[in-house]
């Protein structure tokens, strides 16, 4: 995520990193679903624009989109670089999973 930023659109300018729970530019989904949901979709990935502040990062939809990707193509698979950063249910990891049956 970027602060300092102007337009809601992506291709815009920013003054620097926006603030993080662990570090700066970077934030859990759990937080941005709810604190600055996705306004709009650019390369298979959601994006948001909220005080300043511009985000992007996946939501259960853009991942189904991956995840279909992935079958189309015939991968063998997908993996979570991570998972804390997921909702205590799971929808993230949910969407990967659902998408890849």
């Amino acid at each position: 995520g970027w602060t300092g930023v102007t337009q809601s659109t992506p291709g815009g300018t920013a003054t620097g990193p926006a603030p993080g729970t662990y570090e700066q530019g970077i934030e859990d989904y759990k937080v941005l679903k709810t604190k600055c949901p996705a306004t709009g979709t650019v390369g298979g990935t959601a994006y948001a624009f909220c005080n300043g502040q511009w985000w992007s990062y996946d939501t259960p939809a853009t991942i189904a989109g991956k995840m279909t990707y992935a079958k189309n193509q015939g991968l063998g698979g997908a993996f979570f670089w991570e998972t804390s950063g997921d909702t205590a249910n799971g929808e993230l990891i949910t969407a990967m999973a659902n998408g890849l049956k």
